[in-house]
């Protein structure tokens, strides 16, 4: 866009598959001042719900976007100006970019850089990723001062403990000062450059980060405040929304569980010998791999159903339950079908780390065909879970019991494991069901097929 001083705010995408957005609520009113990092709404779709937060400071001037109304990706939903942009020019922008709730173009949908310096300034402050974030540190600059930046241009990656990945642009100039230097640690919130416009001079840069206190200055340290307590409600989080969408669409689907119990002797050693090597798997990374497996021998439960016909997916993406302390996730080891068992396990970890420390997006929620829930480690023998929209099958796996059964006219100890595959009986019927876990408990009694 031509004037700087007018942000477009835009419905934001939140993964691949992602086409369109549903306003939850407007988190603050036409007037509010905005700060980098504040919730200016709640975005639903139908995989994942979250605020969208301001990468640049102003004034929330239109809100554009109705609550409870859908809109396609990169639609415009709000403007985001300074004081002194008048009403004039701010119809005269919305006029060029297609009228009210129009789609966008394709420029990305927030700066990630904040517009409250003087005009032509701009500030690139270290993002904050997840809400566990404190600092990060600049691995990598990729262009260099007076290189022209781009809406979408990578200016530097940027590395957590949790995390490394670049840092885009979403305002066009020049990258007029390299301020946080390379594989040092800043955090959250400070200043690491400046983009400006190249009508600006270098006194004037000068003279602004001298007014702010010099270069490198930290973030913003105020927190906000802790919200009281309520002793007798708890309002529902736009995620919870969601999962109270999802589970509720479950229902819709006809459902038909099969259980089996599998013997999880020989897999409990061959996971000690893999342990013993330095190997880090676990017996849920040992079930994934397995599924990936079997579903080659059984397509149907990873295929979705369309109208009248399936869609045989050629990729078996697992979705796996990770539970936090107020929501149910669901993150995504893709390609399972050509994963050997350590790299299942390097990227069930991955995922799992990233639910718990905040940072687990929507690019890593999306693209599910099959689902795993485990709640053996809190001791569940067997349970059934509930089969995801869009998708065929869940397996729920309890514990592992040590046990006594009857084999040859003897007592023999065994340990033992069932598993529930719930699936849409429309799909998938009982005997295929039951040959799937037949497939899926010889593997796992001969792990070393893994």
């Amino acid at each position: 866009m031509s004037d700087n001083r007018i942000i477009a705010l835009t419905m934001p995408k939140w993964g691949l598959t992602m086409e369109e957005g549903t306003i939850s609520s407007w988190l603050m009113d036409e007037g509010d001042t905005i700060e980098v990092g504040s919730e200016i709404l709640e975005v639903e779709t139908d995989k994942i719900a979250q605020p969208v937060e301001s990468a640049v400071e102003g004034i929330l001037r239109r809100k554009i976007g109705e609550e409870d109304e859908e809109y396609p990706v990169k639609a415009l939903i709000g403007i985001i100006a300074a004081e002194d942009v008048t009403e004039e020019e701010i119809d005269a922008f919305i006029a060029s970019y297609g009228g009210e709730g129009a789609e966008g173009s394709d420029e990305d949908e927030a700066p990630a850089e904040t517009a409250a310096a003087p005009e032509g300034i701009y500030e690139l402050t270290m993002p904050k990723w997840g809400l566990t974030m404190e600092e990060g540190t600049i691995s990598s600059w990729l262009i260099d001062e007076g290189d022209e930046v781009e809406v979408g241009t990578e200016i530097m990656e940027v590395e957590t403990d949790k995390i490394a990945q670049p840092v885009e642009s979403t305002v066009a100039g020049v990258l007029r000062r390299k301020i946080g230097e390379e594989d040092e640690e800043y955090p959250v919130k400070a200043l690491i450059g400046i983009i400006a416009d190249a009508s600006v001079s270098d006194a004037d840069i000068d003279a602004y980060l001298a007014s702010r206190g010099g270069e490198a200055a930290s973030g913003d340290e105020e927190e906000e405040a802790a919200a009281p307590a309520q002793p007798t409600s708890k309002p529902m989080s736009a995620i919870g929304a969601a999962i109270s969408n999802t589970v509720t669409n479950s229902w819709t689907i006809p459902q038909f569980p099969v259980t089996m119990g599998i013997e999880m002797g020989a897999a409990k050693e061959f996971r000690a010998g893999l342990k013993a090597a330095g190997k880090a798997v676990s017996m849920n990374d040992m079930v994934i791999r397995a599924c990936g497996k079997a579903i080659e021998q059984y397509p149907m439960v990873n295929a979705t159903l369309g109208g009248k016909e399936y869609g045989l997916n050629a990729d078996v993406n697992i979705a796996v339950a990770v539970g936090t302390d107020d929501a149910l996730m669901m993150p995504v080891v893709k390609g399972c079908q050509a994963l050997s068992l350590e790299e299942v396990a390097s990227a069930s970890r991955a995922v799992i780390d990233k639910v718990k420390a905040g940072t687990c997006g929507p690019a890593e929620m999306a693209g599910g065909n099959f689902a795993i829930s485990n709640l053996g480690m809190l001791g569940v023998d067997s349970f059934g879970a509930l089969v995801p929209p869009g998708m065929s099958a869940i397996l729920a796996v309890g514990g592992i019991k040590d046990e006594v059964v009857v084999k040859d006219g003897e007592m023999v100890p065994v340990s033992t494991m069932k598993v529930t595959l719930v699936a849409d009986h429309r799909v998938v019927d009982g005997l295929y069901s039951a040959q799937f876990l037949v497939e899926l408990k010889r593997l796992l009694e001969n792990p070393e097929e893994l």
